[in-house]
């Protein structure tokens, strides 16, 4: 705690001296998060089996500061400091461990982004480490939604038309004196969308394609961001996708997305899949039903390489649900499975409701199954869901809004597994997760 504050300290005497000399505005936001978990199952050598661990509480902590530095409308820069990367690499810290109280990184820079409009346009220019979502309107991104390096141009066109643009860079090695470097050991993808917004609807064609450095000289990188087994020379990888969302039948809301992706590798480390959601809601004044489902392509039994969806390490946050996938994160304990490729399922529930002010609730009930051939089955489920292979899982979450700026969350959520148990020697039980979380948003 004693780097973080001698941090905002340091800051502070930044501003103060930039104020004497300029008409820089500071504008500090952020949150602070406390969550206290109970957890069956989800841990242990292998989640979700026998032999995982029965039950296990823990209590983290999350603490963000956002500091952006206004010179006008058309110039500012923003600093995201988070307090602490857990000993696990965790985006946040356990109690007990070292967290922000102990040695080594505590305190790092999430986000650092300078934001300038082109002189004389709405051309916005994003420059650093910043947020990149990649375009997903039924379920969160199951390709790519968090942090990033890169520079990212926003143009409006006119009144219904904009256009984005970027260069993204998720790895690479550096480049130092008196070490040995390789040429084209990085990742580097360009990205170009248009966002169409009439009455009533919108819609986002948008394609990302990139070059995957020598993957034999980026070790383990190669396999984590899904580009294939290593190879000798530079791999292409693309996703292109159409999504959007309908609203002018008022009070239902329609949904769609379409992904496909791959790579020019070969044998083994060929990739291609797709995927494809949609969903409707009606809001009525007690709720919101909701029903969404997905399909994303398994790999076949006698193909040599995948036929898996490609993401961009695992940056996704498909939020199917709160244990399996990527829902209601709140700190606590998840398989965090971020992407949906290799199974398809359904979801129905609700959400918005309220019949006590400042209180809300949302209830899902999710289905899923596995679309991997079981001939290509691993010694694992999770995270690799063959034919056979399904499961169900109920997630209810109640928010409750204590003061304007703090919000009080309890989540409750169960997942029933049904693993084909004849294709692995591991026998495979239920989990539960209990979070009770508290927001200090500001």
């Amino acid at each position: 705690m004693k780097k973080f504050l001698t941090l905002l300290l340091a800051a502070g005497m930044i501003v103060s001296a930039a104020n004497g000399a300029s008409a820089v505005e500071m504008k500090v936001s952020g949150s602070w998060l406390t969550s206290f978990t109970f957890a069956d199952g989800l841990f242990g050598k292998s989640p979700l089996a026998e032999d995982a661990d029965d039950g296990s509480f823990r209590a983290n902590q999350q603490i963000n500061l956002q500091m952006d530095l206004v010179m006008s409308e058309s110039l500012s820069g923003t600093l995201l400091l988070r307090a602490a990367e857990g000993q696990d690499g965790a985006a946040n810290y356990q109690w007990g461990t070292s967290g922000t109280g102990g040695q080594g990184n505590a305190v790092t820079a999430r986000r650092a982004y300078l934001d300038w409009m082109i002189p004389t346009t709405d051309v916005l220019v994003r420059m650093g480490r910043q947020g990149v979502a990649l375009p997903s309107y039924t379920f969160g991104s199951p390709v790519f939604d968090n942090t990033i390096d890169g520079v990212m141009v926003s143009a409006p066109i006119n009144d219904t038309v904009a256009v984005n643009a970027g260069w993204l860079r998720p790895s690479a090695k550096p480049n130092v004196w008196g070490k040995d470097h390789y040429a084209h050991s990085s990742i580097d993808l360009a990205y170009l969308g248009v966002d169409v917004a009439g009455d009533g609807f919108k819609v986002t064609p948008w394609g990302v394609v990139g070059l995957s450095g020598n993957d034999n000289k980026l070790g383990d990188d190669a396999d984590m961001w899904g580009f294939g087994a290593p190879e000798d020379s530079r791999t292409t990888v693309y996703w292109v996708g159409l999504g959007g969302e309908l609203t002018m039948f008022d009070p239902f809301k329609f949904t769609a997305d379409f992904i496909y992706s791959g790579n020019d590798a070969d044998g083994e480390a060929d990739r291609k899949g797709w995927y494809a959601a949609l969903g409707a809601e009606m809001k009525a004044g007690f709720a919101t039903p909701f029903v969404r489902g997905w399909y994303a392509s398994g790999d076949d039994a006698d193909s040599k390489g995948s036929k898996r969806m490609l993401s961009i390490k695992e940056g996704g946050t498909f939020d199917a649900s709160a244990i399996y996938f990527d829902a209601y994160a709140l700190l606590g304990a998840t398989i965090d499975k971020c992407s949906p490729a290799g199974t398809w399922g359904v979801q129905a529930g609700l959400k918005g409701v309220s019949f006590v002010e400042d209180l809300t609730h949302r209830l899902s009930l999710t289905y899923f199954q596995g679309t991997n051939n079981t001939e290509r089955a691993t010694a694992d489920p999770v995270g690799y869901m063959t034919t056979s292979d399904s499961a169900w899982e109920i997630d209810f979450l109640s928010s409750y809004k204590l003061y304007q700026n703090l919000t009080a969350n309890l989540l409750l959520a169960y997942l029933i597994t049904d693993f084909d148990e004849n294709i692995r020697a591991t026998k495979y039980d239920n989990g539960f997760r209990g979070t009770l979380n508290f927001t200090y948003a500001f």
